[in-house]
């Protein structure tokens, strides 16, 4: 519902309580039964060419068009207040419940259902990095509206969600103590490979993986580690170029994968 409806709604009850001091009696002011003329015509003109009904047969919007013809015919004559009072009343609550129900359907439709896979990590991300969890959660919910001036938003909130993981998971310091560690040329501190290597490292120790030879670790620790920081590359240059929202759902293909596979969500 329009900002104008909603401010129609409270002419409609700023000239009912205008009407209660009458007590009911006749209505003598050309003034007022103007007044009262000319909110029915704003209605048909302004407010009734915006009007939608979700029921599906538009009952409310006939009932607010047969309150406003009535008004309009009312005010040909000397009619009664409280004739009035009845006819505002009763349009009044007929355009609330049809602000309500477009108000409820319209949050229904900004939440998209989400993926079970993403609900998984959601939940996951939310006991372990809840930061991550609200910066994963804002990007869906982003991708699910039709149109936006500009995805660089929930391109970086995928892009903040795995850097946060990795670095929960994986903190600098204890990377650096890992076993065969070396700066990479051009790096301040453990690159994104790295630290993948170090989870799936640890994940291995304490899950004992049988018949895990030490070459297939590494193969795995290599493939992952590049596929994380492609994944990094990637979304980086989404939050600094012009970019539709097909190449940020790309991105978020990816960080599910990646986030999938560090989270241990299946």
């Amino acid at each position: 519902m329009t900002t104008h409806v909603t401010s129609f709604i409270a002419e409609l009850e700023k000239q009912r309580k205008a009407l209660n001091v009458l007590n009911g009696g006749q209505v003598h002011s050309a003034k007022v039964r103007g007044a009262l003329r000319g909110l029915a015509e704003r209605y048909f003109s302004d407010i009734r060419p915006t009007l939608i009904d979700p029921s599906g047969d538009e009952s409310h919007i006939t009932a607010v068009n047969s309150a406003m013809q009535k008004l309009v015919q009312e005010c040909h004559k000397r009619g009664m207040a409280r004739t009035y009072i009845e006819l505002l009343r009763a349009a009044k609550s007929h355009l609330i419940k049809l602000d309500s129900t477009l108000i409820s359907i319209n949050q229904q439709n900004d939440r998209p259902e989400k993926a079970p896979v993403d609900i998984r990590i959601i939940t996951t991300l939310r006991a372990l990095v809840p930061s991550a969890a609200l910066s994963y959660e804002q990007a869906l919910q982003d991708l699910g509206q039709p149109e936006r001036l500009s995805w660089r938003g929930p391109a970086t909130d995928l892009r903040e969600a795995l850097r946060e993981v990795l670095d929960r998971l994986a903190p600098d310091d204890e990377v650096r103590a890992m076993s065969g560690y070396k700066d990479e040329p051009d790096a301040r501190g453990p690159t994104m490979k790295q630290k993948v290597r170090f989870i799936l490292r640890n994940r291995q120790t304490s899950k004992a993986l049988a018949a895990t030879t030490e070459d297939a670790t590494r193969s795995v620790d290599e493939a992952i580690g590049a596929f994380v920081r492609s994944v990094y590359t990637r979304s980086s240059v989404s939050t600094h170029t012009p970019t539709d929202k097909n190449e940020v759902l790309r991105v978020l293909d990816l960080v599910r994968v990646v986030l999938s596979e560090l989270l241990e969500v299946r």
